[in-house]
């Protein structure tokens, strides 16, 4: 028989992709069992004990515990097969998660770039779009789980005779809403909507809605009111205030 090639702990953890650290403490917890260098005690990886090592870094990869693989060499092949479909039936939960939090990313990068385009005060003529405003039902669990989950359901409701008050809607949907506030398909024809950009001070001194509606007058609109739905919190400038920032329409 040819001589066991063996491999030192440096190249046995760049081959597993993990850190010298994490090999000696599979080690420590029983799970590996490498030989030793008669020379100098250091230890040696053969292949077979690497792919022992493969073996745990793809279970540590699936999330199983250290405890749980100290028992594995335990198990009959039966055994290893119904963790193997327990873990399968969970990694499948996991990329349930991942694929709708990526949905939330992409969602949330076309709200980012609205609010980036409608930074430089911008107010141009566009139909609201948003069909319904609902009063938001403080009673109501369901709706806190759609707000965290879509925050752009969030909406705010402003008179333009009492710019300072703002009332807290529900925006598209159904879920936990209470009654209609506001309805597109109510407008009266010839009504005219500007899109715009509003700013809510998150301290709550109050938002941009006044000066809002003295631009929409100065464009010739007589304002009524003003529906926006929630995009994002930031700066609007580094060192500047922070802003809740909403998609709105002025409706005249």
């Amino acid at each position: 028989m040819e001589p066991t090639i063996c491999y030192d702990i440096k190249d046995a953890a760049r081959y597993l992709d993990v850190a010298p650290s994490t090999l000696r403490y599979w080690e420590s917890a029983g799970l590996l069992r490498p030989e030793r260098n008669a020379a100098n005690d250091y230890r040696r990886y053969s292949v077979r004990e690497l792919i022992d090592a493969g073996e745990v870094a793809f279970y540590r990869k699936l999330g199983v515990s250290v405890k749980d693989l100290k028992a594995y060499r335990d198990l009959t092949v039966k055994e290893i097969d119904g963790i193997l479909d327990r873990t399968a039936e969970d990694i499948e939960f996991r990329i349930a998660d991942l694929e709708s939090m990526r949905e939330q990313i992409e969602r949330q990068r076309q709200l980012n770039a609205c609010t980036e385009e409608l930074l430089p005060d911008t107010m141009r003529h566009a139909m609201a779009g948003i069909e319904r405003m609902a009063a938001l039902d403080y009673s109501q669990a369901d709706i806190w789980q759609v707000l965290v989950r879509e925050p752009w359901r969030y909406g705010v409701l402003i008179e333009a005779a009492h710019p300072e008050a703002i009332v807290e809607t529900v925006v598209d949907t159904p879920v936990g809403s209470g009654q209609a506030l506001w309805k597109r398909e109510d407008l009266a024809p010839g009504s005219q909507c500007l899109e715009c950009l509003l700013r809510v001070d998150v301290e709550g001194d109050g938002s941009t809605a006044r000066q809002l509606f003295s631009r929409a007058k100065a464009q010739g609109l007589d304002p009524i009111a003003l529906v926006g739905s929630y995009l994002l919190t930031a700066l609007e400038e580094p060192g500047g205030k922070r802003w809740d920032f909403y998609h709105a329409w002025i409706i005249g």
